[in-house]
């Protein structure tokens, strides 16, 4: 599952966590990199060949809830004022649980309408 959202990491994390939580789910942001890259000068940015990288880049895990499933990861990757959402299972088979899917459709549609 992927999309772009004309937003900032912070604001599609914004939007995506308190929707994800008041569902029931757990969210736990287990990767920021600004966060990773503080007081760091010799960052190079892959994508402006910048000597240092302005991008974001944010994990977010998302646990189901009343189940042991491992739990989803969804990317967040802010380069030049958009974010790529990208949403994947961590589970074997693979499979993103329905329920989630919907609610994560649901927020970032929503959150389209109102950022775009």
């Amino acid at each position: 599952m992927n999309q772009t959202l004309a937003a900032t990491c912070e604001q599609s994390a914004a939007i995506l966590t308190p929707t994800l939580v008041a569902h029931g789910y757990h969210v736990e942001r287990s990767f920021d990199l600004r966060n990773a890259l503080d007081n760091r000068d010799d960052c190079p940015c892959p994508h402006h060949g910048t000597d240092q990288c302005t991008c974001q880049y944010m994990v977010l895990l998302v646990y189901e809830p009343d189940t042991q499933a491992p739990p989803a990861s969804i990317t967040l990757h802010e380069c030049d004022g958009l974010t790529q959402v990208h949403v994947e299972s961590n589970r074997r088979d693979g499979a993103l649980p329905p329920s989630l899917v919907s609610v994560i459709d649901e927020t970032l549609y929503s959150a389209s309408d109102r950022i775009g």
